[in-house]
């Protein structure tokens, strides 16, 4: 072989690409300067010496199972290591061709393109992708904690105050009763609209779509709002018609709560709220429609950046956050969400999700089980919380409430005591509430029996991974004491 293969000198010595050449026996037989260079040496270093020696050891079988295909006549390219004397690496790819003389293999031509660079920054990319989902995560752990840890206190004050207001008639005991109600109601909505605003932020919003009645959602949101409306003397007039959307229902529901919270607290006292929903080719529009002040259109596009207070003159209270969640909530149900305020004459509010229908096989209902003991069964390791539940569980004649502290006992109570209804906390002393549920449902005794979760974590994925693993609901702390009674009878 003649030094690179008959190429130019010229042309040899100033190419940015190492060419490097070898015999049968893969010792070197040609170099170029930039090859030194890559590997840190003198030609006189290289020339005679065999191949693997500027390798990296753990990529000399990379190396011989390329040089195995120079033999068979195959060039290909691949990438590997080379080990310069300073001990520092160099990243490079090899594209190399047999050599051939009167039709006999005698060696090997290869380009080496240096790629540490590229190596080095997808090394940093990769990192940098590790530190980000690590920081997601934390935030979700951190997210879970701050939930559990604010609601837990929360759902006493707030069941016991609750049942203060319904045993007392009048008077400025119940007075008192409603005002610490009222304002433990109003530190939980702080902490939910805060967590909503955490996961949004964080792009972890993992929505599940599908067929969605928007009845349905309006009707579930019209129940949530209604004591609001009918302390402040609102009427809601809702003109929906049978349309399915493709969403995720509790994403929507939420949505669709704030919308009109908004609308019944920001509309005024005696005021109507106007809900209609339409159909304009494959998407479906529902508007909702209030009588308040409007928002003067330099301010709207401001009204759904978090953290923004268009209202301070109004008294409600709120740190800002309601329109920018729904907000993210629509984007990441591939929807849309827009405002139209005409000055001094209210704000529409508009959502537009994609026209769907509903399965054919929709699931039937199972048939009630009659228990004649009617046994609630509590697994909750909190006294103050087992406490409020006896109490609620003694507003509903026939009812029964067992409490068991720990997973083991929570098995063994399902299983030998066959209870109408099991409630389980997440957070228990030897393990989680989900390993209860998954002992439930795997014991065909048990199987069927109906499993709400109250959990002070708040965060989507507690309650999917709740549902997935088959709890009948998934409760947040603190809850609504009338809707959770209603609930309760109904499971039982």
């Amino acid at each position: 072989m003649s030094d690179g293969a008959g190429l130019p000198d010229h042309l040899v010595d100033t190419l940015m690409v190492g060419i490097w050449m070898i015999d049968r026996d893969g010792v070197t037989t040609f170099v170029n300067p930039y090859m030194t260079e890559l590997l840190g040496v003198s030609p006189e270093a290289m020339l005679g010496r065999p191949l693997l020696e500027f390798f990296h050891p753990d990529d000399h079988q990379i190396v011989l199972r390329h040089l195995r295909k120079r033999r068979d006549g195959l060039s290909d390219s691949y990438d590997a290591r080379l080990a310069r004397p300073d001990d520092q690496l160099r990243h490079v790819r090899v594209q190399g061709s047999p050599v051939r003389h009167a039709g006999e293999f005698v060696g090997s031509v290869a380009a080496i393109t240096d790629l540490t660079d590229v190596y080095q920054h997808a090394g940093e990319r990769d990192e940098a992708l590790q530190r980000a989902e690590e920081s997601v995560l934390d935030k979700t752990r951190f997210l879970s904690w701050v939930s559990h840890e604010l609601r837990t206190p929360l759902t006493t004050i707030s069941g016991f105050a609750q049942l203060l207001e319904a045993n007392l008639a009048t008077g400025p005991d119940r007075d008192m009763a409603v005002s610490i109600h009222t304002a433990s109601a109003h530190v939980d909505s702080l902490v939910q609209d805060l967590l909503d605003y955490a996961q949004a932020d964080s792009d972890v919003l993992e929505p599940s779509l599908h067929a969605v009645s928007l009845r349905g959602v309006l009707d579930d949101a019209l129940g949530l709002v209604a004591g609001t409306a009918r302390d402040l003397d609102v009427r809601i007039d809702l003109h929906a018609g049978t349309e399915h959307v493709m969403a995720d229902r509790r994403h929507l529901v939420q949505v669709v709560l704030n919308l009109l919270s908004n609308a019944v607290k920001y509309g005024g006292r005696g005021t109507t709220v106007c809900i209609t929903t339409s159909v304009h080719g494959s998407v479906v529009h529902c508007s909702i429609t209030d009588e308040g002040p409007g928002i003067p259109p330099e301010l709207q596009r401001q009204a759904f950046r978090p953290f923004e207070r268009l209202d301070n003159a109004t008294g409600v209270a709120g740190v800002g956050l309601g329109l920018s969640i729904a907000e993210s909530f629509m984007r990441a149900m591939k929807g849309n969400l827009t405002l139209t305020s005409p000055p001094g004459r209210g704000a529409t509010f508009t959502i537009e999700l994609p026209l769907a229908h509903p399965d054919d096989d929709t699931p039937c209902a199972t048939d009630a089980v009659e228990d004649a003991v009617r046994l609630v069964l509590y697994v909750e390791d909190e006294p103050l919380n087992a406490s409020l539940m006896e109490s609620i569980v003694g507003l509903l004649p026939g009812r029964v409430l067992q409490v068991e502290p720990t997973v083991a006992g929570g098995i063994a109570a399902a299983v030998s005591l066959h209870p109408a209804l099991v409630l389980l906390d997440l957070n228990l002393p030897d393990g989680s509430g989900l390993d209860v549920l998954q002992a439930i449902r795997a014991d065909p005794a048990t199987e069927r029996t109906p499993v709400f979760i109250l959990s002070a974590d708040a965060t989507e994925q507690a309650a999917r991974r709740s549902l997935d693993l088959g709890a009948d609901r998934f409760i947040t702390k603190p809850f609504n004491l009338k809707e959770f009674v209603g609930l309760l009878d109904a499971a039982t």
